[in-house]
């Protein structure tokens, strides 16, 4: 794909440039830890032991091996604990840490029997607060880059946090009706599809927010919003982002609740739709035209 930039004009105004730090393999793991996370938490509320199973390995399998392949020097990366009072991805990293100690106790807790009260109590409040610093950690890791208008928002942890909740409904959802007999009762059934539905709206509301954002803040965040509407990724943003990952689950959910096709047709066009949004952004994360040498993604 081109890359969609302004040359520098006789003021001596730098030319805006996309980032490359980040790309399709770190667009994974932020899509494979927070569906993975959302659905551990949304699995864990309503004693969905597959979900519970299926979470746990998103997390630390597909997002904590997705992020060995970024790292130049994975046996490093224990370093990043060091700096929990000032970085999210050190924040983040120790909730990986608690999440998979405290998720693979609940699994294990389902499987093999009641472990006593108190450990298993406090074993599920650790494993739920940790899922949901997964699940919004890398949204304040990229509001925190201040160089790249599109991502310097505020509105960035909250889309993280209603695309993981979204996954993890879906996914949940798609699970408890593949059986013959569900696993879920009913009416839990119909209140995670009122809580898709919502979530879908949030979904919609937040990446225009994004979008408005952008457009409004400087000449990166408009070169960034002329990316994914107008030019480069245009014809992949819109049917995919809007297209399948709201609208068409949107349709299947409200004509066809009670149909497992549906519900599963549903949630893979959310999912196509997440990841698809997060390798786009990254794609167009445009460096602001005062800060157009490359600059620290995070901190």
């Amino acid at each position: 794909m081109s890359v969609h930039s302004h040359t520098a004009d006789d003021d001596f105004r730098a030319g805006t440039r996309q980032q490359t730090a980040w790309g399709s393999v770190m667009a994974t793991a932020f899509a494979l830890g927070e569906a993975g996370a959302g659905l551990f938490f949304v699995a864990l509320l309503v004693d969905l032991l597959p979900g519970m199973v299926l979470g746990l390995a998103m997390v630390l399998l597909g997002k904590g091996g997705s992020h060995l392949l970024h790292l130049g020097q994975p046996l490093r990366g224990w370093r990043a604990l060091t700096r929990i009072n000032r970085s999210w991805v050190s924040r983040g990293l120790l909730a990986l840490v608690v999440f998979g100690a405290c998720g693979s106790l609940q699994v294990l807790q389902a499987w093999y029997g009641p472990l006593p009260q108190p450990v298993a109590w406090l074993g599920a409040m650790l494993a739920l607060g940790a899922s949901l610093v997964i699940m919004v950690y890398q949204g304040f890791a990229m509001a925190h880059s201040a160089a790249i208008p599109l991502w310097s928002s505020g509105v960035m942890p909250v889309i993280s946090l209603v695309y993981a909740l979204l996954g993890g409904v879906l996914l949940t959802l798609a699970l408890a009706t593949s059986a013959a007999e569900p696993a879920i009762p009913p009416a839990t059934a119909v209140l995670l599809r009122v809580a898709a539905h919502g979530l879908l709206l949030l979904c919609l509301v937040a990446v225009l927010a994004m979008l408005h954002a952008a457009w409004y803040g400087s000449a990166g965040g408009r070169d960034a919003v002329r990316l994914l509407l107008r030019t480069d990724y245009a014809c992949w943003f819109l049917p995919l982002v809007v297209g399948a990952g709201i609208l068409v689950p949107a349709g299947l959910l409200g004509f066809h609740p009670d149909r497992h096709g549906a519900v599963l047709a549903a949630t893979v066009a959310a999912l196509i739709g997440f990841y698809a949004f997060r390798v786009l952004v990254f794609k167009a994360g445009t460096y602001d035209s005062a800060l157009s040498s490359p600059q620290p993604l995070l901190r």
